[in-house]
Order: C-alpha cells, then structure tokens, then sequence
C-alpha cells in the first residue's frame, strides 16, 4: 500500500522534468510500475561491460480508469475538475512514454473544451506541465504563478518551476524554488535540486560528494526519492565528465528502463566516450524516438555500418513531416541529426542557435559550441564565454 507521501512524490516526478523539454537529453522522466512493483527477467546481457533491461518486458502501465477515461467532445460537459486533470495528465504520460507530441495536441484538445471557470489549481497546474513540454515556458510559468497563489506549499509546482528555470539556465529562479521547495517537503528530493543548482557554482565537485553522501545517509527515503537523486547524480557526473557518469547512467536506467530520457543520456554518454558499439545496442528497437533514432543513426555513421544510410533516409522524412505538420520541438535532435551525421555544420549551428534561445541546459550549451566550432563561428564561442581550443568534439 502506498504512503499519501509516496503518491505526492510519484506526482511529482512523473509531471515533473530534469529538464523541462522533449525526448533530447534534459527530458521529462516518467514514473512506470518498475518503481513499484518489481520485474523479474528485466536484465538481457550486452557483453561484459554493460547490461539493460531487455524491451519486450517494458510495460507502462496506466490505470484501467485512466485509460478508459479519453472523453469525446459529448461527455466534457459534466467532466469533473479532478477528472480533467487525470486525462489531461494521462496524454501527457503518452506523449513522454512515446516521444511522440501527439497525444499533447489531444490534451490541449480536452482543455479547450472546458471552461476555465471551472477549473481548479490541479487542471491549471497540469496545463503547466503541457505548455512546459510544448517549451511555451512563459504561459507555464504564468500557470505555475497562478497555482502557488492558491496553494503556495504545492510541491509539485515549485518542483516544475525548478525544472523549467534550469532548463532555461535562469539559475537565480531555479534557486529561490528549490528553496520553497524544501521549506514544503524537506527530503532527498530538495537535498538534490538543492545540491544540483549548486553544482552550477564555484564547487561542483563539492556539490557532488554532497548529494553523493545525502543519497547514502538516507536509506529510509522512498525508491521515487533515490531513483531522482540518482538521475541528478548522472546529470552532474556527466557535466563534470567524472568516468562514473556512465555507471550512474547504467544504473538509473536499470531502474526504469521505459524512460527515455536516460536511455538517451546514456547513448549520449556513450557515443562521447567513444563507445558506439555500446550505443548501438541500447538504441536497438527505439528507431521511433526521434533522439534515439538520431544517437542510433551517429553510432552507425561512426562504426561505418551500412545501415545507417536507410536509418538516415527514415529520418530526412520524419524530420520533413514534422515541420509540414507545424510539431517540431525537436531543435537539438536536428541540429545533432546535422552535425554528427550529414555533416552540415552550418545547418547545424543555425537549428542549435534556434534551440538554445529556449532551452540552456548543459546538453543543449555543449551542441552550440560543438556546431559553432564546427562552423568556424568565433562570434558564438565568444557570447559563451569561452575559447574555440576549450570545444571538445564528441
């Protein structure tokens, strides 16, 4: 049976990001019943170096009334606030279990056919999180600012201004909720945004150790609080470019497997330590995530394999459509798609410098430099402060 505590947190982390974005690294982690309840057969040998949870036994597992609950145009009119918020959050775990923006279309959809007047903090806190994805970060914020007015101790609002602030690198604001974030609910979920916006300070290594030791020191916390502490060590461990970035990865994807925002961080981490062969086998069968399928599609390029020329056909199409569609949130996925694989690095630098103008974190910071170095652009390395010799090519 789950604690009242242990609901609030899932909550929490399921509508809230590391990142505040799309299936790129800084991606919105999701909560599957891997956190609670256990799996058996989930590990499939990939040599002696790294082990995954095979595929074929992810399962995401939605409630049957959630499920049952994606209401036609008819049966609005006497939807509750609180089952509002329910579909609307159900689309939203399609959307970050998929990759897909679709099942967000279909959310706004629900919103729009329900007056405001008869919504309560929950539904304006749940549009938050829909416009944080769609990266409309401003109206998010205006809906955040709207929900802590009337429940100013909303955890999972403070969390999810957090999680936008930092993406957008506005660390002052990441700063200030992460502190009312602890006042509300001091436990190692605030201990690690706390330790996380300190890393971007004079002493990250420091910060580091420190949520290093918290994470040890609380045996007792719940498995959603250890599992975001693990992830916010991988995160950190990678910006720091400790050898342990990769095990923190290993680790947090092996428990939770379904996410895609580890799995893409840990091909990421991958392909930058030079271990495509590695990246390969844990982008098998993700050909439809568009970031897999780019970090897929650079690890065939690097290891010569002739797949990659149908790989990267598939995405010149689905990268196409998405424009024409008017859905592409997927700036860093082509500016990537560009660089490491068509060789474009003016086409490069101009999509990163599109991404950059909405989203800051490091993954996002370490693009612009590696296209603007590719380019040759000394104006760009020079607005970020640093030299063209400090850019390292992944």
């Amino acid at each position: 049976m789950m604690t009242r505590t242990m609901k609030v947190l899932l909550m929490i982390f399921s509508a809230s990001s590391k990142g505040g974005r799309g299936v790129c690294p800084g991606f919105f982690p999701l909560i599957l019943t891997a956190l609670l309840f256990p799996v058996t057969g989930l590990t499939a040998s990939l040599g002696p170096d790294i082990s995954v949870p095979s595929r074929d036994t992810l399962i995401l597992k939605l409630s049957d009334d959630a499920i049952a609950a994606s209401p036609s145009p008819a049966t609005t009119e006497g939807l509750s606030a609180q089952a509002l918020a329910q579909q609307v959050r159900v689309h939203i775990e399609r959307s970050r279990a998929t990759g897909s923006p679709r099942p967000l279309g279909l959310a706004q959809g629900l919103l729009d056919q329900v007056p405001e007047q008869r919504w309560t903090p929950e539904v304006y806190l749940m549009r938050a999180t829909l416009r944080q994805r769609l990266h409309r970060f401003d109206e998010a914020e205006a809906d955040l600012s709207r929900v802590l007015q009337a429940e100013p101790n909303n955890a999972q609002a403070w969390l999810t201004r957090y999680s936008i602030a930092l993406v957008r690198g506005d660390i002052a604001t990441a700063s200030r909720a992460c502190n009312e974030l602890a006042e509300v609910m001091a436990s190692l979920l605030a201990e690690s945004c706390t330790q996380e916006v300190a890393s971007l300070g004079e002493q990250p290594e420091a910060a580091f150790r420190r949520l290093r030791q918290a994470v040890d020191k609380a045996p007792s916390a719940s498995a959603v609080e250890h599992d975001y502490a693990l992830v916010t060590l991988a995160d950190m461990a990678s910006r720091l470019n400790l050898p342990s970035a990769g095990d923190y990865w290993q680790q947090s994807l092996l428990s939770d497997p379904g996410d895609l925002y580890r799995r893409a961080r840990y091909a990421d981490w991958l392909l930058s330590n030079n271990q495509p062969d590695k990246a390969l086998q844990i982008t098998q069968g993700y050909e439809e995530i568009d970031t897999l399928a780019v970090l897929r599609a650079i690890a065939l390029k690097r290891l010569d394999d002739p797949k990659q020329q149908a790989l990267s056909e598939i995405l010149d199409e689905r990268f196409a459509e998405a424009r024409w569609r008017g859905e592409f949130l997927h700036e860093w996925e082509y500016a990537r798609y560009l660089l490491d694989v068509q060789n474009d690095s003016e086409g490069a630098l101009e999509m990163a410098r599109a991404n950059w103008e909405t989203q800051r974190a490091y993954p996002d910071r370490e693009l612009l430099i590696r296209a603007a170095q590719a380019a040759g652009d000394q104006q760009v390395l020079q607005d970020l402060g640093i030299d063209n010799r400090e850019a390292q090519p992944l």
